[in-house]
């Protein structure tokens, strides 16, 4: 079906091997993690272009925090996807939060979490 699609047919072929790579990718994911990549996904779709880029910067700069930092942010925002989104920002500025992370981390997590789907806890 993709490779039906004249847009597709005009990507270099570089990129169109790597989104034939990510849809392969999410389909083989367990049901729950692919409808929460495809939530995201579609919650980053309906932002302005310079809010999917503020979004898209902050995830490169957590990639370039050091590892033991990454892991302590990647609890963090596990944790948060559980908490309603009208309710992460006020989390997210609490004692217990500013204490554990930086301002910058928690700007980070801020900005990847306005896309995140809600998680009840289980």
């Amino acid at each position: 079906m993709l490779r039906n699609d004249p847009s597709f047919n005009r990507l270099p072929q570089g990129q169109q091997q790597r989104l034939v790579q990510q849809l392969n990718s999410v389909n083989k994911m367990p049901d729950q993690q692919r409808e929460r990549r495809l939530a995201r996904a579609e919650n980053l779709e309906h932002l302005p272009a310079e809010d999917r880029m503020h979004i898209n910067r902050s995830a490169r700069e957590w990639t370039t925090l050091p590892q033991d930092r990454q892991a302590m942010m990647k609890n963090a925002f596990r944790d948060l996807r559980s908490v309603p989104p009208d309710q992460r920002s006020t989390v997210l500025n609490s004692s217990r939060y500013q204490s554990q992370f930086t301002q910058q981390e928690r700007g980070i997590l801020s900005d990847l979490l306005r896309v995140e789907p809600f998680e009840p806890p289980k």
